[in-house]
């Protein structure tokens, strides 16, 4: 067997096929002729040619970051891969030391930013289904719950309240609980269990160790096993929403639960499903610091040798599993000493470990493990509509009975709606569960309404069931807002003049909130007449079936159609925004619905007088554009608005910025994130602080200047350059780092973690060509291009030492360098790639700050997209581009290169199409576009998640 052949047969069992031929087909796309054929082996590819274009040969692996990470792997010119599968395995070096979002995601799964991923087999649906037949339902369902968090009862018990069969709950607690306060609850929530079990333990193995060491015999008399804990991951923020996830996956609706577990039923060789892998988790599956720890556990299991690379398994510890495969498990009789004390370990534990063999025990019992997901993200579960068709108690007395409860707000802001006024205040104290009280707010300043209401209702104002308040001169918002402070009703609903309401109108409401205790608002139909009886037949329903994007689009729910409850204006803050003017209702209602959807009353409820304003009444644009900017980060998240993004260029004067490379290259990347849908604009340094208030987000190029980062947007910085000037401090200001050197990036990804990336500069193939026009182009043999600086560049004034025939153009070189070498002023950025393209060999170098920590000049990547041989002086990171970039130490190396380069035509040819292809795959401004916006999708759909 040859060298080849042995490394080939090496690395095969980690090659991952189908990944590796979309980046075939990804290259030809590109323009790039890389050869293989349908029936070519991909390994034996990789191995002679693939590796040497940057390709990598799964989705774990980043052949060019593993050689940027690891020097002495690129010094020996061997393929990276062998040297991970060889070396770096046993000394536990990473397999992609910058992160790169490769992993896989199911096609079925239709999320914004982020999205779960791993090995994802079953795509759950969210809606109904109807019930399971009852023979495919589990006999023997045991459940386990680590309570770790009590006060997280009620939120564990409405996910088991989901199971469609009877189980038995074990539940583990810490020690002191109160285990029968605790049980009488989990009883009166699930009664579906058949035994509710509670036992305390000490704070030893997170959830793993409970169900271990407590309930052993419970699971071995199951058939399945269903694990669960209360989870609030506290030791970090990127997991804000972990336990939600997980919970959603498996238990996240009825219908969900259900179809969960079924598949067990359904294929007897299924011996474990879990949810797919959190999104921020980047690098799963992995052993961490627990390899040693699996080894030795899995020896004493009795189970094969590890596997060199760490199968999948159930992170976050989710599950449900055939309970047969526990018994490896159950039978080392491990105790809570066996696990060390609770000290907020991240990594390295004996829970981790077994965490982590658990996705290998349906191997050793000839069965699978495969990860679900559901269609419907966790983030938009509590947005489903839901309706209701409810049966109202009637025939009650004022004050007592079902609307007892309620407070109806009613405002007055426009004179002359005194008569429209008395009708609707009639039509509240008739209906068959009169409110607890009315609010009516006069602020239109007309003294005829309070009199005439006075008069009219004087009864009502005695007994205190209309209450009126006089707020002259104050907005519609501003009334509504003091009546808010002053109700004193559990539910809130609004009366407007020029409305009806049906007699059952306020019982119907009190009924919905009773038939859904945990529906914090609610709707019915409105519709467009002079009286409701036969309004149905006659006029379409103005509050369609809710749906948030919907919502957001337009202000579908009309407020005299809505009801909440009292408590949750208070608990998010809510109130009435005058500043919006007309658009506070539907401000409002936006917001108060952005947790969880209102329920959908099945009925008419109220009808508008044809005189007054058409429904839904359409807002003025100014109020209607003032809405939407508040609301901005949903809409983005629902694709109803592009995202702008502002590049922010410190060019100082406009008259010298086409001086700046900065620029050129902020103005290719704009042009390419507008071609992905972006809006965008280049900001120099002079227009950094101009008020754009539809921006959403910055790109700063940091190089010499800083940026103030504004907490209304979301910020991004691309460190360009000049390392020095830029402190982790000042990087810690912004929600993304983008860092155009590897070494650097090391440096900055260790303490900013998902916060930072490594995104290197980059060319425009709509500029840099090899088939630009050449027409009046001077040829030159060796070409410089860039300004003095003020200083000596060594590699120009090598040539010109060395007496080479070098043409150098750009600006205060004059003085430096004898006259017959400066051949122009400046090149204009659209003329470079022509000046390159003619060069025989272009020069580049760098600061030697940046040249030491991996900042590459994105001459190269111009210079090598047109077509030319670069000769550069070193810098780190320079083995990604596989040797096709020529670099030298000294004066007497450049005159080496140059010369033999220069007489030998068909090696330079060969140096300039590898750094070519080199660039057009790994290093256009399409690839920095895509990072950016992904980037920038992921922050948005995070805020989004905060601020709703």
């Amino acid at each position: 067997m040859s060298d080849t052949e042995r490394a080939v047969a090496r690395m095969v069992p980690y090659i991952d096929a189908a990944f590796y031929r979309t980046q075939i087909d990804t290259a030809r796309a590109r323009g790039v002729d890389v050869a293989l054929g349908a029936e070519e082996d991909p390994g034996a590819h990789f191995q002679t040619t693939g590796w040497r274009l940057g390709l990598s040969p799964n989705r774990w692996f980043d052949t060019l970051g593993y050689l940027a990470a690891n020097p002495d792997a690129a010094a020996m010119g061997i393929n990276p891969f062998l040297h991970y599968l060889e070396v770096g395995l046993e000394e536990e070096r990473r397999p992609m030391p910058f992160f790169s979002d490769r992993t896989w995601t199911h096609p079925d799964l239709r999320r914004y930013g982020r999205c779960e991923y791993g090995p994802v087999r079953h795509v759950l649906t969210f809606e109904d289904q109807g019930p399971p037949p009852a023979e495919r339902l589990p006999e023997r369902l045991a459940v386990h719950l680590h309570l770790f968090y009590p006060d997280m009862l009620e939120q564990m018990a409405t996910l088991l309240a989901r199971l469609p069969c009877g189980f038995d709950l074990l539940v583990s607690v810490p020690e002191g609980a109160d285990l029968p306060g605790l049980e009488q609850r989990l009883r009166a929530a699930l009664p579906r269990a058949r035994q509710v079990i509670l036992r305390d333990g000490p704070n030893r193995g997170r959830d793993v160790a409970p169900w271990l060491v407590r309930f052993r015999e419970e699971i071995r008399h199951s058939d399945l096993f269903l694990h669960l804990h209360t989870k609030k991951s506290p030791h970090g923020s990127y997991h804000a929403g972990w336990g939600d996830f997980l919970g959603h996956s498996l238990l996240g609706s009825p219908a969900v639960a259900a179809q969960m577990l079924d598949l067990f039923a359904a294929d007897p060789e299924l011996g474990l499903v879990a949810p797919a892998y959190w999104p921020m988790l980047r690098r799963a599956p992995n052993y961490g610091d627990s390899r040693d720890l699996c080894a030795h556990l899995a020896a004493r299991m009795g189970l094969a040798p590890l596997p060199e690379r760490c199968p999948d398994f159930p992170a976050g510890s989710f599950f449900c599993c055939r309970s047969s495969l526990l018994a490896p498990l159950l039978d080392l009789d491990l105790s809570f000493a066996d696990f060390p004390a609770e000290a907020g370990q991240i990594c390295g534990t004996l829970a981790h470990a077994v965490e982590r063999l658990m996705g290998i025990l349906p191997l050793q019992a000839g069965l699978r493990f495969d990860m679900v997901a559901v269609d419907l993200p966790f983030e938009q579960a509590g947005q489903q509509p839901r309706r209701l068709t409810v049966a109202p108690e009637q025939g009650q007395e004022p004050g007592k009975g079902p609307g007892a409860g309620i407070s109806v707000v009613c405002t007055v802001t426009d004179p002359g709606t005194g008569p429209q006024v008395m009708d609707a205040l009639e039509a509240v104290f008739v209906q068959s569960a009169p409110p607890r009280e009315v609010l009516l707010v006069e602020a239109a300043g007309d003294d005829g309404v309070l009199a005439a209401v006075r008069s009219r209702f004087r009864d009502r104002l005695a007994r205190g069931q209309l209450r009126l308040l006089a707020l002259e001169g104050r907005s519609a918002a501003a009334a509504r807002n003091a009546a808010l402070e002053e109700a004193r009703g559990e539910i809130i609903t609004y009366l407007e003049p020029g409305t009806l309401w049906r007699q059952d109108h306020l019982a119907r409401i009190v009924a919905g909130f009773a038939a859904d205790p945990a529906a914090q608002s609610l709707y019915c139909g409105l519709v467009r007449s002079d009286r409701l009886e036969g309004a149905a037949e006659r006029s379409a329903l103005v509050a369609p079936q809710y749906g948030r994007a919907d919502l957001l689009a337009a202000p579908l729910i009309n407020l005299a159609a809505f009801a909440h409850r009292r408590d949750l204006p208070g608990a998010l803050g809510l109130r009435f925004d005058a500043g919006l003017g007309e658009g506070a209702v539907w401000d409002f209602i936006l917001r108060a619905c952005a947790r969880r959807a209102p329920v959908q009353l099945d009925h008419v409820g109220l009808a508008r007088r044809a005189e007054t304003p058409t429904l839904p009444t359409p807002l003025p644009a100014e109020a209607r554009k003032a809405v939407q900017r508040r609301h901005r980060n949903e809409r983005l998240y629902w694709r109803q608005d592009r995202p702008q993004i502002a590049l922010k260029v410190p060019a100082p004067k406009p008259e010298f910025k086409h001086r700046w490379g900065d620029l050129h290259l902020a103005n290719s990347l704009a042009r390419a994130l507008e071609r992905l849908g972006c809006g965008t604009r280049v900001d120099i340094l002079p227009d950094w602080y101009a008020h754009h208030p539809d921006d959403d987000a910055t790109l700063v190029f940091r190089g010499v200047t800083p940026f103030e980062p504004r907490p209304e947007q979301i910020n991004m910085m691309w460190h360009i350059s000049h390392p020095a000037r830029v402190s982790l401090e000042e990087m810690c200001g912004y929600d993304h780092v983008f860092v155009s050197a590897y070494p650097r990036a090391a440096e900055v990804i260790a303490p900013l973690g998902m916060h930072a990336s490594v995104m290197l500069q980059c060319a425009d193939p709509a500029l840099f060509h090899p088939q630009v026009d050449l027409t009046d182009v001077p040829r030159h043999d060796l070409l410089f291009i860039g300004n003095s600086r003020k200083t000596t560049r060594w590699m120009p004034q090598a040539c010109i030492d060395r007496d080479l025939p070098v043409a150098v153009y750009g600006a205060e070189w004059e003085g430096r360098i004898p006259p017959q070498y400066l051949k122009g002023t400046h090149v204009p950025n659209a003329r470079l790639a022509a000046y390159y393209r003619a060069a025989r060999i272009v020069l580049n170098d760098h600061w030697p700050d940046m040249a030491a920590q991996g900042f590459v000049s994105n001459r190269i990547m111009d210079a090598g997209l047109s077509g030319a041989l670069v000769i550069s002086d070193h810098f780190a990171g320079e083995e990604l581009f596989m040797g096709h970039v020529v670099t030298c130490a000294s004066p007497a190396e450049v005159e080496e290169a140059a010369r033999h380069y220069l007489a030998n035509e068909q090696a330079r040819r060969d140096k300039a199409e590898g750094l070519r292809r080199m660039v057009l795959l790994h290093h256009t401004v399409e690839q920095r576009a895509l990072q950016v916006l992904q980037t920038l999708e992921r922050l948005m759909r995070d805020r989004m998640l905060r601020l709703r």
